[in-house]
């Protein structure tokens, strides 16, 4: 995999905290870590996957609704047709598709409950999605700082930030995240969602 080079706004941060070849290198990696995670955190999965739920409500009470027109007692619905002809040209009998497809009748009703009561949950779609760009980051840097004997310190005040969360900050910046505030880096270097 080729290293990514940092950008120069970080490289200046990070030679203010150490000036070596080493630590400006692994630094370039917890920038290209960030940068793929908040690729990541920026999707919509939640949202997306809540609308596939939905839509799978729909065909499924749409199709469920037209099994049970097609197994009516009497042979004459439009839907018992159909299925008859589906019957024929899957098995050769037309009577096969009727018994085949009331266990999928039955699966389509069982698994339209369960995505009713999925989208009923609302601990299964966030609003605000948890951002693990951040989190992961903070890990790599407290590491990294260990590794080169750094003190890691998270301390922030209106005057002065410790040099762990300017350079979380810069590596953020770097990798397309410029909304991370001193606040939010020192949570991420303590572990804590941001």
């Amino acid at each position: 995999m080729k290293r990514r080079k940092p950008g120069k706004a970080l490289e200046k941060v990070a030679r203010e905290v150490k000036d070596s070849a080493e630590f400006l290198e692994h630094i370039g990696s917890i920038s290209g870590l960030y940068r793929r995670e908040h690729a990541l955190d920026a999707t919509p999965r939640g949202s997306a996957a809540r609308q596939s739920l939905k839509t799978f409500r729909k065909h499924a009470g749409a199709l469920t609704q037209w099994l049970e027109q097609a197994h009516k007692g009497n042979a004459s619905t439009p839907e018992a047709d159909a299925l008859n002809k589906v019957g024929e040209a899957l098995y050769g009998v037309a009577h096969q598709a009727h018994t085949a497809s009331k266990s999928v009748a039955d699966w389509l009703a069982q698994a339209d409950a369960a995505a009713g009561r999925c989208l009923d949950d609302a601990s299964l779609f966030p609003r605000k999605p948890q951002r693990n760009a951040p989190i992961l980051a903070g890990a790599a840097l407290r590491a990294t700082f260990e590794h080169h004997k750094l003190k890691v310190s998270t301390q922030v005040s209106a005057m002065k930030q410790s040099d762990a969360v300017r350079l979380l900050c810069a590596i953020a910046k770097d990798a397309g995240d410029p909304e991370l505030s001193a606040q939010d880096a020192k949570q991420a270097l303590a572990g804590k969602p941001v």
